[in-house]
């Protein structure tokens, strides 16, 4: 069930009628069978896998607080066996098969690889991450396991957050699962706001933005003006589509009187690269810090052995996002990206000026650098093979071609008010902004939205493009 489709129009207000009716033992039980029923509509198969990765980390995190140094380690790593082992059967057993089989070639050694016929649990990633992130953090004291076994299996499959995230940590969702919850205004108000900006992020600007980007990654030689484009036009389609996501989940979410962690915080106004990760998909991000790069040193290392850290993590980071070479290219192009900023960043000159309007234009001209070098990599996330997006970078260079006037209007077109609403959130520094703009300002801005929703929305592409990761 996808969140801009009609059977989640009518799911979502029963749900909610039920869960208003009911005290708070009565309601995490409705979140649970709804949750369930969210996520075996796709597949009632792959309940099955929830399920099991649900029992797994209830279990090991029951043998952990037990405090035995027998069996907390082994518990541990029987959580992390598992989960990563479920993930790389049904993630990644073809890749590297087939990788295998690609090596061999090359020494003269070929071989039929032996592939499996499976589909990819939605979401697998999702709640893996988030099943060991609690595992791991009962291990390091942090956090205290559930008794209940149904209350961590709701933490588990939370339905708003269960296939793209955020990928929320034990000590923000649990508590709120685990104590009585108060649906305020606020709360109301909140929602409401981020489900109009979700689906206005995703059906009018992502998925219209798709029959911009889709000819251009469909085309066997683009030109350089078309694949630069191509390319700015991709990254904001998959930050819509993602980020739309998040806040729709965020929304329905708050309805409910729980609040999930901001997974975006206006990543395409970043000023420097290192600015931009710290914006782009924070629940991940967060994970890969505090369970991959802390653990293999950090930053308290000499300097060489830091970069390596960055560059691994950022390698995870590519791998997870799927089993293809370009994502393993992306990954590690942003971790050399954000270790040359750390190098030169001291070198840097910090330009400062009387006039207000000379220092906008510098930040304009970072932001604009900034999202130019992320849209060059998004060219590797959205290529099919390294060979794909190897010529379409060479083509910037060596085929740069005519300048597209009605393309580009399009594109402007199709962000230009939500550009116009993430500066005003940027200059504010508050994500609800909106709410202090005068009445009228509000209500029309509301009235455009819905229309772009309603009237210009695309609703042939109901997938979230997150949803294959």
């Amino acid at each position: 069930m996808v969140f801009n489709s009609i059977e989640f129009v009518v799911f979502f207000p029963v749900v909610y009628v039920v869960y208003l009716l009911l005290g708070h033992r009565g309601q995490n039980s409705v979140l649970l069978i709804a949750s369930y029923f969210f996520y075996g509509y796709w597949d009632w198969r792959f309940l099955g896998l929830i399920f099991i990765s649900t029992v797994v980390d209830y279990i090991a995190s029951t043998e952990i607080a037990k405090n035995n140094p027998a069996t907390r380690k082994k518990a541990l790593y029987f959580s992390i066996l598992v989960n990563l082992g479920i993930l790389g059967f049904f993630k990644y057993f073809n890749f590297f098969i087939q990788s295998l089989a690609e090596l061999a070639l090359s020494f003269g050694l070929g071989f039929s690889p032996f592939t499996l016929q499976i589909l990819l649990p939605l979401g697998i990633s999702f709640y893996t991450f988030q099943t060991m992130s609690y595992t791991i953090d009962v291990y390091r004291g942090e956090v205290k396991p559930v008794r209940n076994f149904f209350d961590f299996a709701l933490f588990v499959s939370f339905f708003p957050q269960l296939v793209a995230g955020p990928i929320e940590r034990a000590k923000n969702l649990l508590p709120q699962i685990l104590s009585q919850r108060t649906i305020t205004y606020k709360h109301l108000e909140e929602g409401t706001y981020l489900l109009l900006q979700g689906f206005f992020k995703k059906v009018f600007v992502a998925d219209n933005l798709s029959y911009i980007v889709d000819p251009v990654f469909a085309s066997a030689n683009p030109t350089g003006f078309e694949v630069l484009l191509g390319a700015s036009a991709f990254i904001v389609q998959i930050y819509c589509d993602f980020s739309g996501y998040s806040d729709i989940a965020r929304g329905s979410a708050r309805f409910m009187g729980i609040k999930l962690m901001q997974n975006f915080d206006l990543p395409l106004l970043s000023v420097n690269i290192i600015d931009l990760w710290k914006r782009w998909h924070i629940s991940f991000t967060t994970w890969l810090r505090d369970y991959v790069y802390y653990p293999l040193g950090g930053s308290k290392v000499s300097d060489a052995r830091m970069h390596f850290n960055n560059i691994l993590t950022f390698f995870v980071s590519g791998l997870w996002h799927g089993a293809n070479w370009t994502f393993i290219v992306w990954g590690v192009y942003n971790g050399i990206l954000t270790s040359i900023f750390k190098i030169l960043y001291p070198y840097i000159p910090e330009f400062k000026f009387r006039s207000n309007l000379a220092n906008v234009s510098v930040i304009a001209v970072r932001m604009f650098t900034t999202f130019l070098s992320f849209a060059i990599s998004g060219i590797f996330f959205r290529s099919q093979t390294i060979s794909q997006a190897v010529l379409f970078i060479q083509n910037i260079f060596v085929n740069a071609g005519a300048y597209d006037g009605k393309l580009m209007e399009k594109v402007v077109r199709l962000v230009l008010l939500l550009l116009g609403l993430e500066i005003y959130q940027y200059i504010k520094k508050d994500e609800f902004a909106l709410f202090s703009a005068p009445v009228a300002v509000r209500s029309a801005i509301y009235i455009v939205m819905l229309y772009g929703i309603l009237i210009l929305g695309n609703f042939d592409k109901n997938e979230f493009i997150y949803f294959v990761f």
